[in-house]
């Protein structure tokens, strides 16, 4: 076993760039360190050639027991064709200071041969505190194991998630839209004119007899009276409100008071003829014709007579064609 007692170093850690020239050639040392382990790269050519060069990987270490590092070319990485691998001894001394290593380097035989007789002296000086890294990455000093890769987390299953039923929307009835009341704008009114004529109620007939028809009046004349109503009222004022009794067929009229031609081609329907009598008091049997000018859509002729009497209401029916009248009575007694 070699022993070889050697100024002790001041720092064990001599990573970065390191050159020196042996024997007529200049040698380059990369060194990448990791705790006692070393690792890098050597490049030498002759100083007289530049062309007669090699660059070597190698692989080392730091003997703590010794103080100093043992370098071991594994493989050329650049060779011009004349070198061989080398093995190399480092060590650091004290008066040389700490950017200088004193080295010894032989091309082959053991590190006791080295140390004894068969090598080459050599001075380095540190020209950086960082390795060199070549551009094709080579040596791959102190790889990284590959990471065995990581199994992505399976999610834990989830039950199904039952799909919600789907929300029929209620139909929407939308509300009837009620438009807003529009107040008329109120008319302007003429300036009022004095009218010496009475003005009747809307509807209301005065006790004004129609222009006399002779024509009609012969026709009435010689038709059958046929009496199918007679009332007794004891109040001088009698109201009278004519429709048309049953379906509205366009029956139409003509009425006759005592004789005298009241109302001439009146149609009849569900809205009434409204008629207002002042009874003569000098007379007690009134008589109401009705002459029918149709029978309408529905034979016969027939008229409802709704009659007011002060506080009494009564209701009468007529039927007349074109061959006979229908006579209604009033008897008049007053109290």
């Amino acid at each position: 076993m070699l022993i070889f007692a050697a100024p002790s170093l001041r720092s064990q850690n001599i990573q970065g760039t390191w050159e020196g020239e042996m024997n007529g050639e200049l040698l380059r040392i990369s060194v990448e360190q990791k705790g006692m382990s070393i690792c890098g790269f050597t490049h030498d050519y002759v100083l007289r050639d530049s062309l007669d060069n090699c660059t070597a990987a190698y692989a080392g270490k730091y003997l703590d027991e010794q103080k100093l590092f043992l370098l071991t070319g594994t493989y050329f990485i650049r060779n011009s064709g004349s070198h061989v691998l080398m093995k190399i001894i480092l060590w650091q001394e004290e008066r040389l200071g700490k950017n200088r290593l004193r080295g010894k380097v032989t091309t082959g035989g053991s590190f006791e041969y080295i140390m004894d007789a068969g090598s080459y002296d050599v001075i380095l000086r540190k020209v950086s505190s960082r390795p060199i890294k070549l551009a094709n990455g080579e040596p791959n000093c102190f790889p990284k194991p590959p990471q065995k890769p990581v199994a992505a987390a399976t999610p834990p299953t989830k039950p199904p998630v039952p799909k919600p039923r789907p929300v029929i929307p209620k139909p929407v009835v939308p509300k009837p839209v009620v438009p807003a009341p529009v107040t008329p704008k109120p008319k302007p009114v003429p300036p009022a004119v004095k009218d010496t004529v009475p003005r009747q109620k809307p509807g209301v007939i005065p006790p004004v007899f129609a222009k006399p028809d002779p024509e009609l009046m012969r026709k009435m004349t010689e038709r059958r009276q046929n009496q199918q109503s007679t009332l007794e009222v004891n109040v001088k004022r009698i109201n009278l409100k004519v429709y048309d009794n049953g379906e509205i067929d366009n029956d139409t009229v003509s009425i006759f008071y005592n004789g005298k031609l009241l109302l001439s081609h009146q149609r009849l329907s569900d809205k009434p003829i409204i008629i207002n009598l002042d009874l003569d008091e000098n007379i007690t049997k009134h008589t109401l014709t009705m002459y029918a000018e149709n029978l309408g859509g529905i034979p016969p002729n027939t008229a409802l007579i709704v009659v007011t009497a002060g506080d009494k209401r009564y209701e009468l029916r007529s039927k007349a064609n074109l061959e006979e009248n229908a006579v209604l009575i009033f008897d008049y007694k007053p109290k």
